[in-house]
């Protein structure tokens, strides 16, 4: 992040006087207080608001990946679905992904981005019902394995496609806002990764693995409908802080609001002096234009999360070189969405740094963004080094802490890079309609990268196995 980023025309935000990433700017009406011992101010509200969007848009990829271990037990007549679960879930997210933003990318003359938001939120929220209630339906958990693997798959497409629209939106409206509400979703992405998994690892916790077969099967599969219920509930959450922030329709409406709380004490604002929270793009902007100048950056972006897509295939293979040990801890079945949180916490970490200023952990060079991403692809060597034949052959480097770190390792560096491009987007675009413009450029290139890094992960899964 810049030392000061431009919101819009007339908003203005400086990190001169503070480490926060929730700053202040020239139009910052207090919205909200109790008795003076909580005041929240328009721009803490919207950084909130963006960050809860971004939980919403990558729980749903998160709740998928995270629930393998479910779905290992529940295609346990079927040892090929088991194996190319992950990797088919990626590659039919991915390339949907691909496909779809391409298509609202082109899409852009008088488009309500604030409409995309909501339909991909109704869409996910249907989609996360229907999960629910095929963990505790009975025709659907006594489906044919091969009948319901292609429904799941159809449930990850219709997510996917959900995901793109509410994504496409957020990134044209916070390109616009500034970069410290791109942020917000950064790190709202990252949360959405941790959550899941600590959400796992304590339901396999409560439940156990010393239970009877027919009581096991029940209590997981109502541990998993509350596991997705609880992603509807989020999406939910999001579209009613979406309205909210966009409710009033110009700043002077969140002064009379300002009012109303007493604490009005910067005075009248002009009603000519109006910001509208609806973003309806009015110039097409062609791709060659943004291309021209953001080619380094979305080159990052997709080679970041392609790369990043490595993660997954060794996660869901390594095990602990005590495999021998009594520590339900170092059990498969706890170690491994062990290590989807450490990544995710890696991650998380190095999203939420980059709102520091003064910690320099934002890249601003696309050209060191570049060769940063790039660099990335020594992990794959390094990954080879562990456990990943647990009672087969020894690994190179015996130690649980050396993998551990690796993920972290990892974790941090994708969280710090795709967080200084997607910050950096807005200043190399001229205009308002190039800034809404590039939300949809950017997230193509982003699940090209992905789409590109599922397929490659197929390559890899025939590497480690």
């Amino acid at each position: 992040m810049f030392e000061t980023v431009q919101l819009s025309s007339k908003d203005t935000m400086s990190t001169d006087s503070t480490d926060s990433p929730a700053t202040n700017n020239i139009h910052d009406p207090t919205i909200f207080q109790i008795n003076g011992l909580l005041k929240i101010k328009l721009s803490q509200f919207k950084y909130f608001t963006f960050t809860v969007i971004g939980i919403a848009l990558l729980w749903p990829w998160n709740c998928f990946l995270s629930a393998s271990a479910y779905y290992g037990e529940r295609f346990v007549n079927s040892p090929s679905l088991v194996k190319v679960y992950s990797s088919t879930m990626m590659s039919v997210s991915t390339i949907t992904s691909t496909a779809y933003n391409f298509y609202l990318s082109q899409r852009q003359t008088n488009v309500n981005y604030n409409f995309r938001v909501q339909a991909g939120f109704c869409i996910t929220i249907f989609v996360f019902l229907f999960m629910a209630v095929s963990c505790v339906s009975d025709w659907i958990i006594d489906m044919n394995d091969s009948a319901f693997f292609t429904t799941l798959m159809f449930m990850v497409l219709l997510s996917a496609m959900a995901t793109c629209l509410a994504q496409n939106g957020t990134m044209a409206i916070v390109n616009v806002l500034g970069g410290i509400y791109a942020n917000a979703v950064m790190v709202g992405q990252a949360v959405a990764g941790v959550l899941p998994a600590c959400a796992l690892i304590i339901s396999i916790l409560l439940v156990g693995d010393k239970v009877s077969d027919q009581h096991h099967r029940v209590e997981k599969n109502y541990g998993v409908f509350v596991y997705y219920i609880t992603a509807s509930l989020v999406c939910i959450i999001s579209l009613l802080l979406l309205y909210l922030v966009t409710y009033h329709k110009n700043e002077v409406g969140y002064q009379r609001l300002n009012q109303l709380v007493e604490e009005d004490d910067s005075g009248a604002v002009d009603e000519q002096e109006v910001v509208d929270p609806i973003h309806t793009q009015k110039k097409f902007v062609p791709f060659t234009v943004l291309w021209g100048k953001l080619n380094l950056i979305v080159m990052t972006i997709f080679f970041t999360f392609g790369i990043t897509l490595i993660f997954p295939v060794f996660a869901s293979v390594v095990e602990s070189v005590h495999t021998d040990s009594q520590s339900r801890f170092l059990n498969k079945n706890i170690y491994i969405p062990f290590i989807y949180l450490v990544w995710n916490l890696g991650d998380l970490l190095g999203r939420v740094l980059c709102g520091y200023p003064r910690l320099n952990m934002l890249i601003k060079s696309p050209k060191t963004q570049l060769v940063y991403a790039l660099s990335r692809l020594v992990f794959i060597p390094l990954f080879l080094t562990c456990n990943i034949h647990p009672g087969q052959s020894e690994p190179f480097i015996k130690s649980d802490l050396w993998y551990i770190g690796l993920q972290l390792l990892f974790g941090i560096s994708n969280g710090q890079l795709c967080t200084s491009a997607f910050m950096i987007v807005g200043d190399y675009c001229d205009t308002d309609d190039e800034k809404e413009a590039a939300g949809g450029f950017t997230t193509v290139f982003l699940s090209t990268g992905l789409a590109v890094g599922s397929v490659l992960s197929y390559l890899l899964v025939l590497v480690v196995n």
